[in-house]
């Protein structure tokens, strides 16, 4: 028997819906820094000076309950299907690690080639971080587990001491970045293609190549907690997890709301800690990720158990199925948009949410009628070609 893609009927459907929610939370997480240059604004709301006040008070609730919460969904889903994809080659007598590099090197390619277009591009830190998966595959569950706490505590332990810190330097830095993001906004509303690629590659790639060790060391610790989910068989024997299920469903609610309810509460200087706002708001917007990623995915696993919550996530499930091509599509929708009618710098995050409101529901439409046609979206069939070295039929 030779490696194949995983056929439909043998998909756990239960991922497939997740990574349907996960990839619209990204979507909305990711709209604002399509409309801004987010990666160069001092701020950490992450909106202009002007911004309006409903705009403020949506990038409150984005960041209570959807940024950090779904990124980290994608990167727990990235090691459980690490798990999948490896010990299906294994079943059928295949050479595991050869085919896992050149997976994770075309990931890599379409991650630089995505990063191109935009800079908040995942693909090529998730294809760096995987290649450390390969340490854990044939290592005991509580053996992953344990890494995967402490690399979490080690990440977390200096945030914390960060809130104790008071701010130092800030007006300075803030100064800096201002000015390079009204650069930015110049060069992306009125420049050609390449003004923006040599704006890319002089400002915000070395950024980006500056903090890439530790976006390697956040998803890692993710990495190995749905590598250990996937280990003990939470996905394909869910109903013997059901009690575990429930207790992380209410300990992560319990402690993700107050870490949530933190955010306006430190940024309105309601509780003032010794770190600036602007760095507590960021600690809480990054802790509450870590509890309510927990409680997301634990109660699409409980709503999924019955029959009514099925139905009511069904139309995700053909989005998961997708989701590569659909995370290309909208960035090249909303770069394409935002280039063509000249938005980027101008339109309120207000708006930007109503466009990702208008494309969801298409991308689900679009995705139920691609599948009903077609083995894999064009990117998952392209990627599976590389992967296994073989033409895949497409068509049903």
């Amino acid at each position: 028997m030779h490696a194949s893609p995983t056929p439909p009927a043998e998909r756990i459907r239960e991922l497939d819906v997740i990574r349907g929610v996960a990839l619209f939370g990204i979507f909305l997480v990711n709209i604002s820094g399509f409309l801004l240059p987010e990666l160069l604004m001092a701020n950490a709301q992450r909106l202009p000076e002007n911004a309006g006040a409903v705009d403020v008070g949506l990038r409150m609730v984005l960041d209570m309950f959807v940024q950090t919460k779904f990124y980290t969904i994608f990167s727990f889903l990235f090691g459980a299907g690490f798990f999948l994809f490896i010990s299906r080659l294994e079943q059928k007598g295949e050479a595991v690690v050869g085919k896992y590099l050149r997976r994770l090197f075309v990931l890599l390619v379409f991650g630089l080639i995505h990063l191109v277009f935009w800079f908040g591009d995942i693909l090529h830190s998730y294809a760096l971080a995987g290649v450390f998966l390969l340490l854990f595959y044939r290592r005991s569950p509580a053996v992953i587990r344990r890494w995967a706490i402490v690399l979490l505590a080690l990440l977390q332990i200096p945030m914390g001491l960060a809130l104790l810190v008071p701010d130092d330097g800030q007006m300075s830095r803030a100064a800096y970045d201002d000015q390079l993001a009204r650069q930015a906004i110049e060069v992306y509303q009125n420049g050609g293609w390449q003004e923006w690629l040599s704006f890319r590659i002089q400002y915000e790639l070395p950024i980006l190549a500056s903090n890439e060790w530790l976006v390697v060391l956040s998803v890692l610790p993710l990495f190995l907690l749905g590598l250990y989910a996937a280990k003990i068989g939470l996905f394909h024997r869910p109903e013997q997890h059901l009690p575990a299920v429930r207790r992380y469903w209410r300990v992560s609610f319990l402690i993700g709301m107050p870490l949530s309810a933190m955010i306006p509460l430190v940024h309105f200087d309601i509780i003032s800690l010794p770190a600036s706002s602007e760095m507590a708001r960021l600690v809480f917007v990054q802790w509450s990720g870590l509890a309510l990623f927990v409680f997301y995915i634990t109660s699409i696993l409980l709503l999924m158990r019955k029959e009514k919550g099925r139905e009511r996530l069904a139309f995700l499930e053909p989005v998961g199925r997708m989701a590569l091509t659909n995370y290309a599509a909208q960035t090249l929708l909303c770069v394409t948009i935002i280039d063509l009618f000249h938005l980027y710098g101008r339109t309120p995050l207000w708006a930007g949410l109503l466009f990702c409101l208008v494309i969801l529901p298409l991308q689900a439409l679009g995705s139920r009628w691609w599948l009903a046609r077609y083995r894999f979206g064009p990117v998952e069939w392209l990627w599976r070609c590389l992967t296994y070295g073989a033409w895949q039929p497409l068509k049903r």
